[in-house]
């Protein structure tokens, strides 16, 4: 019995697409095929160099990397210490121009019960 292989053509779309699955099963059994579909997916010389160059990192990768995180940080600590004197003065301000809420740490609730001035609660 011969054995009748898919073209190359057909090899091809069986590389692009997986269909169909005749030819899967063709393929699993043929010397023949499984060279030509190895002669299909082979890169050349080419295709290997720019691949190679594509996916190399940079020489200076690291330095680039540990430069901008290093300048990251340094912002993100001026930010804080900025915040944090912002909040002092804003206390500051607040004390001045409102300081009975300053006294002995908060103001007095208005809506809490007031001492009576008999000495006991009201």
């Amino acid at each position: 019995m011969t054995t009748r292989h898919p073209s190359r053509p057909r090899l091809q779309r069986w590389l692009d697409t997986g269909d169909p699955r005749r030819v899967a099963n063709h393929i699993d059994t043929c010397e023949q095929c499984q060279q030509t579909l190895d002669e299909l997916t082979a890169l050349d010389e080419t295709t290997v160099a720019d691949l190679q160059a594509a996916t190399t990192p940079p020489e200076d990768l690291r330095e680039r990397t540990t430069g901008g995180v290093d300048a990251r940080l340094r912002d993100e600590a001026a930010l804080t210490a900025f915040g944090d004197l912002f909040a002092i003065g804003w206390d500051v301000v607040r004390a001045v121009i409102e300081p009975e809420t300053t006294d002995r740490g908060a103001a007095q609730d208005p809506s809490a019960p007031a001492d009576d001035p008999n000495g006991g609660p009201s």
